[in-house]
């Protein structure tokens, strides 16, 4: 999963309101926080491709020395306020704004671009992250983004500093055990994500007649398995997908970004929540929120997962969610 998730954008938050005796650079405080669709969900029409190099290519073109580039669209019409181009997008219109960012810039396209080394806040975490661009830098694309979003603050776009990554503890496998300690990038929590669709077809059936349609893509998961029955995967503890094993570390307590359509942007007030939270209110970690989907982590440091691969149940048992 070496391209998931290693690009986040975030807003920069004041610790306003303060106290009125606090002093001067106390009330200058800021702190850029990751942002995601639960908040905003219009970051769902924000489009990504990767182009990754032909081994065939110069060594020396620089879209090979960052080891490809990622490809960012989303709409945009700069006559137009915000709300209208909210309105055309959904309305089918194809005017975007299209932004190419290198990958996994070198150390001299850093210096060249004047990226810099920032902490950006991530749940309780707080990792020394790469900042791409800002608003505060004064550059176009993502001032116009800002303007999509309908984001007052400052808006920046991080990369994942491969210098500074995010260990993984709470209910996953530890460094004793596996021998190293499981690492993720702007990921919520695990690195890996598996989901039954199965599981997806029956939370969708148990939805009341006029309820928007769902699919895995909800749920933004980064394995989709089929050929297994409904809600097989909770028990799994530990299985094989292909040649390498993974832990599985706990459920999926969903919140309530699966209420946001992943082709529009558009949030529904109450499904597939209101569904889930009826009848998979299951794990005893978190009894308020419903379930859907397991975290796993690989059992070896490196590992490697294909189309098609079979996946083996190899121990089974309970699971106990820990939160953030």
């Amino acid at each position: 999963m070496s391209y998931d998730r290693q690009f986040s954008f975030a807003q920069l938050i004041s610790k306003f309101p303060v106290g009125i005796d606090e002093n001067a650079d106390t009330k200058a405080e800021y702190t850029w926080k990751f942002i995601t669709q639960r908040t905003f969900p219009a970051m769902a029409n924000i489009k990504t491709e990767i182009w990754v190099p032909d081994p065939a290519y110069s060594e020396e073109h620089s879209n090979v020395q960052s080891e490809g580039i990622i490809i960012l669209r989303f709409p945009f019409h700069r006559e137009k306020s915000e709300w209208w181009a909210k309105l055309f997008m959904w309305l089918g219109s194809k005017n975007e704004r299209v932004v190419s960012i290198p990958f996994n810039p070198t150390k001299e396209q850093i210096a060249a671009n004047g990226y810099t080394i920032e902490n950006m806040e991530i749940w309780r975490d707080n990792p020394p992250s790469l900042r791409i661009a800002s608003t505060k830098d004064e550059i176009s694309w993502i001032q116009d983004l800002q303007s999509y979003l309908g984001i007052t603050n400052q808006l920046a776009l991080f990369r994942v500093c491969l210098d500074h990554p995010r260990e993984v503890h709470r209910c996953a496998p530890r460094r004793e055990r596996l021998g190293y300690q499981s690492t993720v990038g702007f990921q919520d929590a695990y690195p890996l994500h598996i989901l039954n669709l199965a599981s997806i077809h029956n939370v969708a059936k148990k939805m009341e007649p006029g309820a928007p349609s769902i699919g895995a893509r909800n749920f933004r998961p980064n394995i989709v398995i089929v050929g297994g029955d409904a809600f097989d995967e909770d028990s799994w503890k530990r299985v094989r997908v292909g040649k390498y094993e993974y832990y599985v570390a706990c459920r999926t307590v969903r919140c309530l970004l699966p209420n946001v359509n992943p082709a529009t942007g558009i949030r529904h007030g109450s499904e597939p929540n209101r569904t889930l939270k009826a009848f998979r209110r299951i794990d005893e970690g978190d009894s308020k929120n419903a379930c859907l989907g397991m975290q796993m982590v690989p059992a070896l440091e490196e590992s490697q997962i294909h189309v098609g691969d079979t996946v083996t149940v190899l121990e089974t048992g309970e699971h106990f969610y820990i939160k953030q």
